[in-house]
Order: structure tokens, then sequence, then C-alpha cells
């Protein structure tokens, strides 16, 4: 289309130079009487409306070229150029592989046409990289490249994550390679070339089929940020016993809202009376998932404290992707993750159980497990597999970091752990359960709205606990508790691992 009318234009603006050309040699003879208008009078007009839009046509490109930012101006008039739109249509792209770089793993791959025809990309895992690859007949990528991606993985997470609304993320805590990267609902990429069907993603506003909720999707990330504050605590020497009873937490100050923790609405619903969860310390209470506990922890540790933790786990700053190539830096952008300033006591101990306006990407989450499972240094996720790891930050001491590990594990497998349903036999798993509160506006029929309560499940893990190999997030919108809906999702995650072998080498000590 973009050929056909740019071939449109220069045939008007021909018809347009040819006719001026033939008046101009009709009227070279009389110059004068052509501008003054006494002869030929129907050629004077033409020749002054056509002066007059020549030069209206020249001040107005050169005010685009003078006064116009140049870079919009470049990029507009590359829009009408055909030029590089054919060499890169004409042009056999590259194959994009999974880490294990096999034909039979491709995630993108191209077709010669038999009849001499434009090549054209297919992508075999369809809807389940179409965030991550594009839907681009003409994407810029012109080598071979490998990816950190792991294609089985990839199929895996997707599957498992079903019908749900959100994203999943897989690092290798030791390099920072991204094994899955998954937002869900999609679209096939093959789609895009059909009419009906693009209209119809682009028209799914409920679902945002093309929104890519692994990098740009910001979630509380409920009791998960838990493992954030446990760090704090521990780097600032606290491990404080303290009793929670009924009544939960409320912060200093004047009309603070109470913290409460989840059992005490779940007693009610079945008739019961909650009193309360006892003495806690550091680790029973990431166990129960204690609300008033953390809440409480977050407000002793303090808000500078807390913010300087979560700035080097990497909140508030952009993702340092450890990525040499241009053409990817583009399409992996992510938003950043926040957890604000806060102006009281209330606030800091809402945002300390990942609530008030604190949120954070799936990948953020991903990273959060990764760094506590690599002993707290915090690798520079990447995409390219050839790309040398790269250190982005010390995130805690690994003396803390080793004391968190423990803890997560205890979430799993102690008595009375959230996340009890990832118990397995394949590997020894930790991980932390979040269920975060969101108000979501629904429309009814009569066009009416109203408010109503959802919980995202969301949780965030890695094995084996001893050497971790796999770092896990997973964030489910809407979908209920984390322990129940997120977890299980990870523990098929684990399973696949096992069965392509990544925890060969521990099965063996």
């Amino acid at each position: 289309m973009l050929l056909i009318l740019t071939i449109l234009k220069f045939l008007i603006l021909g018809i347009i130079f040819i006719f001026i050309l033939i008046t101009g040699i009709k009227t070279i003879k009389n110059m004068r009487g052509i501008f003054s208008f006494t002869r030929r009078r129907e050629t004077s007009v033409v020749v002054w409306v056509f002066i007059f839009a020549f030069l209206t046509l020249l001040a107005y490109q050169s005010y685009w070229q003078i006064f116009i930012n140049s870079e919009y101006f470049t990029k507009t008039k590359s829009l009408h150029d055909p030029r590089p739109w054919i060499v890169e249509a004409t042009t056999m792209k590259g194959k994009i592989y999974d880490r294990n770089h096999v034909d039979s793993l491709l995630l993108a791959g191209y077709t010669q046409s038999a009849d001499g025809g434009l090549p054209r990309r297919f992508y075999p895992l369809g809807e389940a990289t179409s965030h991550l690859i594009g839907y681009s007949d003409v994407e810029r990528i012109g080598n071979d490249i490998t990816m950190t991606i792991d294609y089985e993985l990839q199929k895996c997470a997707y599957e498992a994550f079903g019908d749900n609304k959100g994203a999943v993320v897989a690092i290798e805590p030791a390099t920072g390679d991204v094994l899955i990267l998954v937002s869900a609902p999609s679209y096939h990429p093959d789609s895009v070339s059909v009419d009906d069907a693009w209209v119809r993603i682009v028209q799914d506003e409920e679902n945002q089929r093309l929104y890519n909720r692994a990098l740009w999707g910001r979630y509380p990330p409920g009791s998960t940020f838990k493992v954030v504050v446990a760090s704090a605590a521990i780097e600032k020497g606290l491990d404080p016993v303290w009793e929670i009873g009924a009544s939960g937490y409320r912060p200093p100050g004047v009309r603070r809202k109470r913290v409460y923790d989840h059992e005490r609405a779940s007693y009610r619903k079945r008739g019961l009376v909650w009193r309360g969860q006892g003495k806690l310390d550091i680790t029973k209470a990431l166990v129960r998932s204690s609300n008033a506990y953390y809440a409480k922890l977050g407000v002793t540790v303090g808000d500078s404290m807390m913010h300087e933790t979560a700035f080097r786990f990497g909140f508030n700053q952009p993702v340092a992707w450890n990525i040499s190539r241009p053409e990817l830096m583009k399409g992996i952008v992510a938003f950043q993750s926040s957890f604000p300033p806060t102006e009281n006591a209330h606030e800091l101990a809402w945002s300390s159980i990942g609530q008030e306006k604190v949120l954070a990407t799936p990948l953020q989450l991903a990273m959060v497990a990764a760094a506590i499972a690599n002993n707290g240094v915090l690798m520079k996720p990447k995409l390219e597999l050839n790309e040398k790891p790269q250190v982005w930050q010390r995130v805690v001491s690994e003396e803390t970091a080793k004391k968190v590990q423990k803890m997560m594990r205890e979430v799993v497998w102690a008595k009375g752990g959230t996340a009890w349903r990832m118990r397995m036999k394949e590997v020894e798993a930790a991980g932390k359960t979040g269920t975060a509160e969101i108000t979501k506006i629904i429309t009814n029929e009569d066009g009416s709205t109203k408010k109503i309560i959802v919980n995202n499940a969301v949780f965030i893990s890695f094995a084996p606990v001893d050497n971790p190999k796999i770092a896990i997030a997973v964030v489910a919108e809407g979908a209920g508790y984390g322990g129940a809906a997120a977890a299980p999702v990870a523990k098929e995650i684990y399973k696949k691992a096992h069965q392509l072998g990544y925890f060969k080498n521990d099965e063996n000590k």
C-alpha cells in the first residue's frame, strides 16, 4: 500500500510538471502579457496560481526542515521512501534460536516462497513468544541470534498459565539469563497480516493482548514484598519477637488504619473468632505471612533503610539490561517498579506489605527472587546468550541472603507455610506467596459502574534451595490467592526443568 501511494504521488507531481512546462513554452514569448493579465488572461491566471502554489510548498518544506524537530522530519520523510522497505522485505532474515541453538527449537525462522516471492517469518511457539519476538515480516535482525530463552520452559509456562491474565518471568540467578518471558493473554503473530484478526486484537480492550504484562504491567506485589522487608531488617540486625494478637497492628499517629492478618477475615467468614498469631519472630512471621508483623517491622526498619534496600533490589530505577544489540533494546523496554516516598508511618506500614502505592513488574519480582538466590548479588538481566554475565549491584550481604533463603524455604516446607503447594519430590523449592487487593471498576449494562475488590495472585520462588538454578515470578490478575493460583504455575515449570536436566548436578551430590 505504501509503495502504491508513493508511486501515485510521483505520478501526480510528474503530470503537474509536464503541464507547467507546456504552459511555460506556450507563453514564454509574451512574458509581459502573461504577468500583466493584458493578454491571454486564462493562461496568466494558471501560471500565477502555480507560482503561488510552488512558493507555498517551498515555504512549507523549509519550515519543516528549519523550525520543526529534524528527527521528526526525518522519520516522517522515511515513511514515504519505499527504498528501505524494499531492501528489508527482500533481505533474508536471520533465525532466532533458543538457548539450545538447534533448528528444532527455533523461536523465529523464515520461509522462502517457491515462486520467488518475499520471504516470510514463522513463529513455532506462536502466542507463547509473540511479546518477546514480535510480529513483523521485516524485522531488522539480519543475522542469526541465540537468545537465553528456553523453548521448552517458555512453552510450559504459557500452557500452565492457562486462561489467566498476567505474566511469568524466570531468570537464572547466577548469570541473569532470562529463561522465560510470558505475557498473557497473547496473540498469534500471523494474525497481524489478517485484517479482520488484527482489528479484533486491537479492539479487545478487556484483554489488551498487545500489552506486554511481563515488562510493562505494574502490580502491587502484596506479601512477596515481605522478602525485601526481611532483607532490610536482617541487614539492620533486627529479628524481634512480637505478640501478634487479633487486633493486628495500628501504626503510630492519628486515625491510622489497622493492619490485620488474613486469617481474621477467613475466620469471620466461617463464623469463627480469630485470636491472633501469638508470638512470632521474623521467620515464623514470613512462614505465616503475617501482615501485622511485617507492617510493624517495616516501620521499625525505618523509611530511609526501606527505600535504600528497595532501590538496591531494582525499584525506582530503570532496569539495567545486559544487552548489546540496539534493535533488542527497543523491544524490551521495561517500566520502572516503584516504592514511592512514604510521608508517615501509616503509608510505610502498608507499603511494607506490598500495598499502598508500591508497584512492581513481574520482571522486577523475578529479580528479587534471583538476587536472594544468588547470595545477595543481582545480575543484569540478559536475553543474548553469548553476552558475558554482568553484575548489576550487591543487594544485601551474603550472610543476609542465606538467612532469607532459609526463611523462604520454610515458607514451602514448614508446618503452616503458605506455599505448601510447592512441595514436590523432583526438587526442593523456596518461595513466598502474595495476595494483593486491588479495586476494579465494573461497568453494568445500563452504563452504571460499581467498585469491587479482587485479588491478584502473586508468587516468587527459586530452586533448588542449596544451589539455585532458576528464580521465578508469577502474577495472575484477579486469580485469588498466590499460594493457590500462582504457585502451581511455578511448580509445573520446575517439574519441566527437572525433566530437561536443569537440576541434574544437584541430584548427583
